[in-house]
């Protein structure tokens, strides 16, 4: 009996052992033909990287690109990608458009339909950067997937929006993954102007992940001609678009009247208070003063010390920091007018 389970046993461990070796030798072989692939990919590269730049620059020597291997092809993928990233103007980049749509819409659309989701994305990308315009019945169809990944919706929505394409917005408002206000943001600064503008005009009916994260781009680019729209979302009743609005006219440097801004100094939303302060510091009115030093007394320690960096910035204010630290009664308010008089200027 004892023998038997010897026996079995040993069965078990040499046919586990063939196995590993087997399994090691597959992996081996794998990594050896991949490295000799990818060998051959810079051999090409090399070899090619100077008459396709003198293609892509005057449309000469095409006889000389030779695009007959799959390994070659890649090679020139990874060449024209280059090229794209470093190398300007309309007129170069329809040559790399008409380069990629002419040689590698096989070997690209082979990959959008691969099994390996990262032979996907960089179809994608490729599809991207070289502005294809000849992929979008592929794409269509990959959108409409039921497989399509949220990271895969993201990259063709972005190819859709740098084609202006008239469906985008439905996409973006009605999207098949939910859709971060991050993800928005990253969507939004591919946006032209006009198609900005569009968003703007159907602003009540955004997801608000999508609402916060188009104020926020109207800020970042400094659009000084979506001031009144801005200011009319500080009336907003939601505290948050309220804050995003401040925000995005804190980062345009937009000069704000004094009146409209002390209701939002008085707001119970101490982050609604915050920007309000920092929009101070490009009004720098009188009229702000008071509503400042008693923002210094604030149970927000972020308020007390914005309202004392403002104060520097304001005529007078450093007078009043003085007066602050001398005489107020909350030494949470003396200790901040005193660290920032120390600082001396902001």
């Amino acid at each position: 009996m004892f023998a038997n389970e010897i026996f079995y046993f040993s069965i078990v461990l040499v046919s586990s052992l063939i196995i590993l070796f087997l399994l090691f030798g597959y992996l081996v072989i794998t990594k050896v033909l991949e490295n000799d692939r990818r060998t051959k990919v810079e051999q090409y590269k090399e070899e090619y990287r100077l008459p396709l730049f003198q293609y892509l620059n005057n449309k000469a020597g095409e006889e000389a690109l030779s695009l007959q291997s799959p390994l070659e092809v890649k090679a020139f993928i990874e060449l024209t990608a280059g090229f794209a990233k470093v190398l300007g103007g309309d007129e170069i980049g329809e040559r790399i458009r008409e380069f990629a749509e002419t040689y590698f819409g096989t070997y690209i659309r082979s990959r959008l339909t691969h099994r390996r989701w990262s032979m996907r994305m960089n179809a994608f990308y490729w599809i991207e950067e070289f502005n294809m315009k000849n992929m979008f019945i592929e794409l269509d169809r990959l959108y409409d997937s039921r497989k399509l990944t949220k990271s895969e919706e993201i990259q063709l929505l972005k190819i859709y929006i740098l084609n202006e394409d008239e469906t985008v917005m439905g996409k973006m408002t009605r999207p098949k993954h939910p859709l971060t206000e991050f993800d928005y943001s990253l969507l939004f600064t591919s946006f032209t102007g006009e198609q900005l503008d569009r968003f703007i005009a159907m602003f009540n009916q955004l997801p608000a992940e999508m609402a916060y994260a188009l104020v926020d781009s109207i800020g970042v680019r400094g659009r000084q001609g979506d001031s009144l729209f801005l200011e009319n979302l500080l009336e907003d009743p939601a505290e948050e678009i309220r804050i995003r609005a401040l925000k995005a006219m804190v980062e345009m440097e937009y000069f704000l009247a004094p009146s409209a801004l002390i209701k939002h100094l008085l707001s119970p939303s101490w982050q609604e208070r915050l920007m309000a302060i920092k929009a101070c510091e490009y009004i720098r009115s009188h009229e702000l003063l008071p509503y400042l030093e008693d923002l210094m007394s604030d149970h927000s320690f972020y308020v007390r010390s914005q309202a004392a960096k403002s104060l520097l910035r304001l005529e007078a204010g450093k007078e009043v920091l003085r007066q602050v630290a001398a005489s107020n009664e909350d030494h949470y308010a003396r200790n901040m007018a005193e660290q920032w008089l120390e600082r001396g200027s902001v």
